[in-house]
C-alpha cells in the first residue's frame, strides 16, 4: 500500500484550492493550489482575501519618537489608522507592524526605522506603509512570491499583497511530506545503501555551520566550488576562518572567472575550473584535513553555498519586542524573549497594555501659538477632537445658557462612552442687538406723558426709559405730548420709546381721558412696545483641562510562557507570534548538505568527473589539469 502512495505523488499534481492552517490569519481568508510533483518538490500558489481590489495607498511619514502610533490617510475617505504592536519611544530597525482601522479591521502594513542623530541616539521614526481601500467587498488576491515552494511538514511562506513581512502557513494534509533536500546537489544521489561510508547531515543554522566547522581538524583547507563568490560565501569562509582557524579557497566557472580578472587577479585564493558553468544547485565544498590528521575530511554542497539561507544570525536570544496578535480584539501585548535556537529552549515573559485615564491636566498644545484659549465659532456645539494617547477622541462639554464674558469653569467634560474626562473654562465674545417688541401697558397713571418713565430689565440689566416726539410746530425733537405753547391737547398720541441712551426702542400709544378728582383732571393710559436685547455669540475661548490615557504594562498572570514553533505564543489564553521567529522549531527547507569523515573526500571525487579531482595543494598532477589559480588563467588569456 505504501508503494501504491509513492508513486501517486510522483505524478505532477493541480490540486483544488484548500484554505491554509497554522499562520497569523484564519484558513478562510488565505488559500493555497498545490502544482507540481513530488521528485521536482511541489509548490503552492497562494492566494489571500483582502479588501476592495484596487491598488493600495503607499506612502512614507516622518513621527517623533513619542507618536502614539495612529495617522490619518485618505483611502475610502479620510480614515484613522493605527499600528498594532508598536510602542513609543521604542526604537526599531525596519520592524512590520499590521495597520487597522478604526473598526478594528487589519487594512495593510507598516514599515518603522529609526533615524538616529550624530551621536547614535534615536531621533525620529521614518514610517513606510501601504494600506489597501475599502471597498465593501474581498477579493482574492496574489502572494507577489507565486509559486512558493512547500517545505517539510507542508510549510509554506508567503507575503501578502501590498507587501510586509513574509507569513507562514501548513498545507493541510503534507504534513508527512519531505523535499528534496537541496535539488540537484552532488549529495542528492546518496541512497541508504550508503550511509555506512556517507551519512548526510543538514546545516539549518549558523549554530550548525559553526559546530561543523569546530568539528573539523585545526587548520583544514576548505576548497569552495561555485558559480560565484556570494557575500554569503564569503561568510561561510570567515566562520570557517573563526571556528577551525583554516584558510579557504575558491574555484569558479570559466564564464564567471572574467568578470574576476579585474577584483581578484591578485589573491591567491580563487582558481578556475574547467567549464562554462556551474549551477547553484550543483554548488559544493571540501574540507581537506591537514597531513597527519586522523580525520579525513568532509563536504558540503548546494545552492545555499551561493544563496544566503534565512537563518537566524545568532544561537542564543535575549530582545523583548511587540507581539502580533493573530486574531482581531487581541490587547497589545510585549514579550521579553530568551533562550537557545538550537536546543528549541525560547521562553517568553509575556506583558499586557493597559490603559488608564491619568489627572486632568491643561491640554495646552491645542491653544499654541498665542495661549489664550482655543478659538471656536459662535455656533460651536461644544465637542471637540483630541488624541489623548488612544486615538482620536471626541470630548465635549454643555455650553453655560447665558455666554460668560469672563472665564468661568464647565464641568463634567465627557467623552464618546460618557467617562468624566475633566473640565473646561471658557468665556464669550458677545454682541448685542435689538430683538422681538414686548408690551406692557400702564393705566390710570395721573403722570403726563412728558414726564413720563419707566423701567425694566430687558437683557442687559435694569434699564430707563422715556417717551418722545416731534413737536408739530417747531419740528424738533421733544418730550411726547409737549410743544412750545405748553401742554398739547389732541389725544391719543403716538410716541418713541428711547432709553437712556437716547436710543429708540418702540413705540407708546398714549390715551387721556378724564380724571377723577380737582387734583387730577386726567389720568393716562399708556401701551408700550418695547425691543429687548438679545445677545450673539460671535467667539467661544476654551480652555480644556483633560485626562489623558496612561499606559502600564501587566504581566501574565501565567509566565512564564514556551516559545511554540512558528514563533507563537499563548498567554492567558490569548495567542500572540513574535516577529523574526516564524521559522523557529520549523523546518525551512534551505539547509546546507554536508558529510564529513573517510571516505568522503573519494566519494565526491567520482561524483564530480572521472579520473580528475578537486585536489589543489596536494602535489598531485591532475588538480594542475582540474583547476587553474586564476591569476595564470587570466594571465593566459591577456585579461
Amino acid at each position: 500500500m505504501r508503494r501504491a502512495v509513492f508513486l501517486i505523488f510522483l505524478f505532477p499534481l493541480a490540486l483544488a484550492q484548500v484554505g491554509l492552517l497554522d499562520g497569523p490569519r484564519p484558513s478562510t481568508e488565505v488559500r493555497g493550489t498545490l502544482q507540481g510533483d513530488a521528485r521536482q518538490g511541489y509548490k503552492v500558489v497562494v492566494e489571500f482575501l483582502v479588501e476592495g481590489g484596487a491598488n493600495p495607498v503607499q506612502g512614507s511619514t516622518t513621527q517623533s519618537l513619542w507618536w502614539n502610533g495612529t495617522f490619518t490617510l485618505r483611502v475610502s475617505g479620510w480614515e484613522t489608522f493605527r499600528l498594532s504592536g508598536y510602542t513609543p519611544n521604542t526604537p526599531y530597525n525596519g520592524a512590520v507592524f499590521n495597520v487597522y482601522d478604526s473598526q478594528n479591521r487589519l487594512r495593510g502594513r507598516a514599515a518603522i526605522t529609526t533615524a538616529r542623530d550624530g551621536q547614535n541616539r534615536p531621533s525620529y521614526h521614518q514610517v513606510q506603509y501601504a494600506v489597501w481601500p475599502l471597498q465593501g467587498q474581498k477579493v482574492w488576491m496574489p502572494s507577489p512570491d507565486n509559486p512558493v515552494p512547500l517545505e517539510a511538514g507542508g510549510w509554506l511562506s508567503a507575503t501578502p499583497p501590498g507587501g510586509g513581512a513574509r507569513e507562514r502557513y501548513r498545507y493541510p494534509g503534507m504534513e508527512s511530506y519531505q523535499p528534496p533536500s537541496v535539488q540537484g546537489s552532488i549529495l542528492s544521489g546518496l541512497s541508504p545503501a550508503d550511509r555506512d561510508v556517507a551519512a548526510k547531515v543538514l546545516l539549518s543554522s549558523l549554530a550548525d555551520l559553526r559546530a561543523f566547522y569546530a568539528r573539523q581538524p585545526r587548520g583544514s583547507t576548505l576548497w569552495f566550488f561555485v558559480p560565484e563568490v556570494s557575500a554569503w560565501t564569503q561568510t561561510l569562509a570567515q566562520e570557517f576562518g573563526s571556528q577551525n582557524g583554516g584558510q579557504a579557497r575558491f574555484v569558479v566557472p570559466e564564464g564567471t572567472a572574467r568578470t574576476y580578472c579585474s577584483l581578484y587577479r591578485a589573491d591567491s585564493r580563487f582558481h578556475v575550473m574547467p567549464r562554462d558553468a556551474l549551477p547553484k544547485e550543483q554548488s559544493f565544498a571540501v574540507i581537506y584535513p591537514p597531513a597527519g590528521a586522523t580525520q579525513k575530511g568532509a563536504v558540503m554542497a548546494g545552492r545555499y553555498l551561493v544563496d544566503r539561507p534565512d537563518w537566524q544570525e545568532t544561537d542564543y536570544l535575549s530582545f523583548t519586542t511587540p507581539l502580533s496578535p493573530t486574531q482581531d480584539g487581541l490587547p497589545e501585548a510585549r514579550a521579553y524573549v530568551w533562550g537557545y535556537i538550537s536546543q528549541g529552549n525560547l521562553k517568553a515573559r509575556v506583558e499586557f497594555k493597559e490603559l488608564f485615564l491619568g489627572t486632568p491636566s491643561w491640554i495646552w498644545w491645542v491653544e499654541a501659538p498665542l495661549f489664550n484659549g482655543k478659538a471656536y465659532p459662535g455656533d460651536w456645539d461644544g465637542e471637540d477632537t483630541f488624541s489623548l494617547g488612544n486615538g482620536n477622541e471626541v470630548i465635549g462639554i454643555t455650553l453655560p445658557s447665558s455666554p460668560p464674558t469672563t472665564w468661568t469653569q464647565v464641568s463634567p467634560a465627557k467623552d464618546a462612552e460618557g467617562r468624566d474626562r475633566g473640565y473646561a473654562q471658557v468665556y464669550a465674545t458677545v454682541s448685542w442687538e435689538l430683538g422681538e417688541e414686548l408690551s406692557h401697558t400702564y393705566s390710570g397713571s395721573n403722570i403726563p406723558p412728558w414726564q413720563f418713565t419707566f423701567g425694566g430689565d430687558y437683557g442687559r440689566g435694569w434699564e430707563t426709559f422715556s417717551l418722545w416726539w416731534k413737536d408739530p410746530i417747531t419740528g424738533t425733537q421733544a418730550r411726547c405730548g409737549y410743544s412750545l405753547f405748553g401742554a398739547y391737547g389732541t389725544y391719543p398720541l403716538t410716541c418713541e420709546v428711547r432709553d437712556a441712551s437716547g436710543t429708540v426702542r418702540g413705540t407708546a400709544e398714549v390715551v387721556r381721558r378724564a380724571g377723577t378728582s380737582v387734583s387730577s383732571p386726567y389720568l393716562y393710559d399708556y401701551t408700550v412696545r418695547t425691543k429687548k436685547w438679545v445677545s450673539r455669540v460671535q467667539e467661544w475661548r476654551v480652555r480644556w483641562y483633560l485626562s489623558s490615557w496612561q499606559t502600564r504594562w501587566r504581566p501574565a498572570t501565567d509566565n512564564d510562557r514556551p516559545v511554540e514553533a512558528g514563533g507563537y505564543v499563548t498567554a492567558e489564553g490569548k495567542r500572540y507570534r513574535i516577529p523574526g521567529l516564524e521559522g523557529y522549531l520549523s523546518p525551512t527547507g534551505k539547509d546546507i548538505e554536508a558529510a564529513e569523515g573517510d571516505p568522503y573526500v573519494s566519494y565526491i571525487t567520482r561524483s564530480i568527473s572521472p579520473g580528475q579531482a578537486p585536489l589543489g595543494g596536494t602535489g598531485r598532477g591532475e588538480a594542475k589539469a582540474w583547476f587553474k589559480t586564476l591569476r595564470d588563467w587570466c594571465a593566459e588569456r591577456g585579461l
